[in-house]
């Protein structure tokens, strides 16, 4: 990017002068890079409207529990709307590739410009570049589902997809079980792609997909499984050549001031273990009665009733214990308690120790792995056996309910809490827990299980306090 004199206007010189219609597609992967001339106001507002675009996502994704793309799409638009970010919701709504005016070449090169600066603006810093990726892969998903064959063919093409439809003589030797496989009686009138099963990864992890022989059949009803892989490659790939762009533009005033002020438009709020409250072995049974939330509480009701957990639930529940200040001499006498009720202790040393070890930081990479964050647990791959996630969203009402009868709560209380949870406002639900469970009211919503427990002594301790004085 070069400077202008013109301190009103930015010379956009990202790549080389293209032909008027760079943008052949309103969906992107914002991989053709923008030239040309941008007035300074019309920037920093594009990206100002995308972070509340992005934010309105990540809002829309954690209160509802719908299934389908095309739902949350259509509760994003209705907000859009809502907060007058209609430039966006005319993106949004624009299917058809074809259309390639000025109205939809404006909107388009608008696009791509405040995703770069967004993503060069958050590029440095972890947690922030997790965010915006995720918020991005979130509103790309959703507008995927928008499209019909025809755009999807036309996004591929325009981005160089390449992807190898099987012949009709294959595809009649696996027809059956691709039907069966797709629960489909279609497939006679439709390509099917074959590509290695590592493009697909998630389907497979998920049972979703039919393989063969190291090789995964998709129907082209099913290709957003293969372009979405793609989007997610791409966009991690292009955080360092926007950490590039940002060394490039240092000495810009008017770009390290846009990009100064959308980091801080975003507060991501980590936990810091607070190294001074210890935790013993001997209170872990009375704390998860009095000050656990409900994710850590279930985990902790399990490893004792069952003597074992599954790797998601240790992985989940031994960060918890490490930030409430658990020793790790501690965690392993802890773990090694309740695990060698079913297994001998050469067993544990064998399969879990190491494991408690290294979520310590003390094998392996020597990590300082952090306790989870309530949207990382929330969005747990939860099976049949495993007893992590979070509860509010995880469980089905009936169990739910058994659950928070089980921790003492009164029917009115329990429908107040389910109701929330059915609505798919999780954080409100485990703060309604909190205030039924403590007996107050209070205006902080928990969006980490670790601030729950230490928001939940310092409750405990006031009160102490206060009763003797």
């Amino acid at each position: 990017m070069a400077r202008t004199p013109i301190r009103r206007h930015l010379n956009i010189e990202i790549a080389p002068k293209v032909s008027e219609h760079v943008f052949p597609h309103n969906l992107q992967m914002y991989s053709v890079l923008p030239s040309g001339e941008i007035k300074l106001e019309e920037l920093q507002q594009w990206c100002v409207d995308r972070l509340n675009v992005l934010k309105l996502v990540e809002k829309i994704s954690n209160q509802n529990k719908i299934k389908a793309s095309k739902d949350y799409v259509a509760i994003l638009i209705e907000q859009l709307v809502n907060n007058e970010l209609h430039n966006f919701e005319k993106l949004v709504c624009l299917h058809n590739f074809k259309s390639e005016g000025e109205t939809e070449q404006y909107l388009r090169r608008n696009d791509c410009i405040s995703h770069l600066i967004l993503r060069s603006a958050f590029s440095f810093e972890h947690e922030k570049r997790l965010w915006f990726f995720r918020q991005e892969l979130k509103l790309f998903r959703w507008r995927l589902s928008l499209l019909d064959k025809d755009n999807i063919k036309a996004f591929i093409c325009t981005n160089g997809l390449q992807y190898d439809a099987i012949s009709e003589e294959e595809k009649e030797n696996i027809i059956e079980d691709v039907k069966i496989s797709y629960d489909t009686e279609h497939i006679d009138n439709i390509n099917v792609y074959k590509v290695h099963f590592t493009r697909v990864i998630n389907a497979v992890k998920k049972r979703k997909i039919f393989l063969k022989d190291g090789m995964a059949y998709v129907p082209e009803t099913k290709m957003p499984w293969l372009i979405i892989p793609e989007f997610k490659k791409k966009l991690n790939e292009g955080f360092a050549y926007s950490r590039e762009v940002v060394a490039n533009v240092y000495g810009d005033e008017r770009l390290s001031k846009i990009f100064s002020v959308l980091s801080s438009c975003i507060s991501i709020r980590n936990f810091e273990s607070n190294n001074l409250r210890q935790v013993s072995i001997g209170e872990l049974d009375e704390l998860s009665t009095t000050s656990y939330p409900l994710c850590m509480r279930v985990l902790h009701e399990a490893l004792k009733e069952n003597h074992h957990l599954t790797n998601g639930g240790r992985v989940q529940y031994i960060l918890f214990l490490k930030g409430i200040g658990l020793s790790l001499n501690d965690a392993l006498e802890f773990m090694k308690n309740e695990f060698t009720k079913k297994i001998d202790e050469n067993t544990f040393r064998k399969k879990y120790r190491y494991n408690v070890r290294h979520l310590y930081g003390q094998e392996g990479k020597r990590a300082n792995y952090e306790p989870f964050h309530c949207i990382k647990i929330q969005n747990s791959s939860i099976g049949v056996r495993d007893k992590h996630g979070c509860p509010f969203k995880c469980m089905s009402p009936d169990v739910l309910k058994n659950t928070l009868h089980k921790s003492g709560l009164i029917s009115s209380d329990r429908e107040s809490v389910i109701q929330l949870s059915r609505g798919g406002y999780y954080l409100e639900a485990c703060k309604k827990y909190f205030e039924i469970t403590h007996n107050c009211i209070t205006h902080s919503t928990f969006d980490h299980p670790n601030l729950y427990f230490n928001y939940s002594r310092n409750t405990f301790e006031s009160a102490y306090s206060d009763s003797e004085d």
